[in-house]
């Protein structure tokens, strides 16, 4: 029987990967939002279907009702804001953990493609807010641009 030899930086490996999730937990999670007063930003999955044609961008928002939600398409930019509240908020609480985001959102997505907007749908079932964004048909253009020729003088 072969013995296998030990990775030696195996335990570093891991102490490594512990540390960065403590700070990630510690300074990039809820408590540092909260101390600076920012918004936090929900899960996303963005694709897109080639035979429907369309872009779908599909966020996890449990806990939030649809009224608090504000979609907004700017050129290439799809922004989806709104606000989750903790509706057992009153009392004095003292946390043993803390993991879900509660106040303000944005998200701010930036999309492969220009959409149609007016075309676009938007349904909310499960916790998950899913958009269906068709593609806009591009107007193919052309332009002459004329060329100007100065004299050498």
């Amino acid at each position: 029987m072969t013995a296998r030899k030990k990775n030696p930086f195996a335990d570093f490996e891991r102490l490594s990967s512990e540390i960065e999730e403590m700070f990630y937990r510690f300074y990039g999670g809820p408590r540092l939002r909260m101390m600076k007063g920012g918004a936090f930003q929900p899960l996303a999955d963005v694709y897109y279907l080639k035979k429907e044609n369309v872009v779908i961008a599909k966020l996890e928002i449990p806990g939030i009702s649809p009224e608090e939600v504000n979609i907004t398409l700017q050129d290439k930019t799809l922004i989806v804001e709104g606000s989750r509240f903790d509706p057992q908020q009153e009392g004095e609480k003292v946390y043993q953990q803390m993991e879900i985001d509660y106040g303000p959102f944005k998200r701010k997505i930036m999309l492969p493609v220009n959409v149609d907007v007016a075309g676009s749908k938007a349904e909310y079932k499960d916790g998950f807010l899913t958009l269906e964004l068709p593609v806009a048909e591009q107007k193919k253009s052309a332009i002459k641009v004329p060329i100007s020729v100065k004299d050498k003088k």
